[in-house]
């Protein structure tokens, strides 16, 4: 088992130093930015139009970073965050927080199961909506 996720770690450091270009500060699928839009609207467009799983690349600001291996990062999106991540596929620099970021993917709706503090109710379920990166460029 520790063998595997040893591989794992290996094979996701590897992909993100064979994707990252320091010409783009690019990592995973390459990001068209001249069809960028901010992250609002792409949100907004999407959500009105029942439009999940379209293809966008957005443009945002980063909120926070996952610290602990770059898995994740959030957009600063109106009082909140949008949380992208890339299913696995690639991390992320820590240091990227308040910077401009490029992202290719789509918008989708994670859902979580609350448990219930009393036994005898059904645990409820989150809906939140998040976005899949599948390449991301730094500005």
């Amino acid at each position: 088992m520790k063998s595997r996720i040893l591989f794992a770690t290996a094979l996701i450091s590897i992909t993100s130093f064979y994707y990252c270009t320091s010409e783009h500060n690019q990592i995973g699928s390459p990001v068209d930015t001249q069809k960028a839009i901010s992250v609002r609207e792409a949100y907004n467009e999407q959500i009105k139009n029942g439009k999940f799983g379209e293809e966008v690349t957005v443009f945002g600001r980063v909120y926070d970073v996952c610290q602990a291996e770059g898995c994740w990062f959030a957009y600063e999106f109106a009082d909140s965050s949008l949380v992208v991540d890339f299913d696995e596929q690639f991390t992320v620099p820590k240091n990227i927080g308040k910077k401009n970021l490029y992202a290719t993917g789509h918008f989708y709706r994670d859902t979580a199961e609350i448990e219930s503090a009393d036994s005898s109710q059904p645990n409820q379920q989150s809906i939140t909506v998040k976005f899949l990166a599948k390449g991301v460029r730094f500005k």
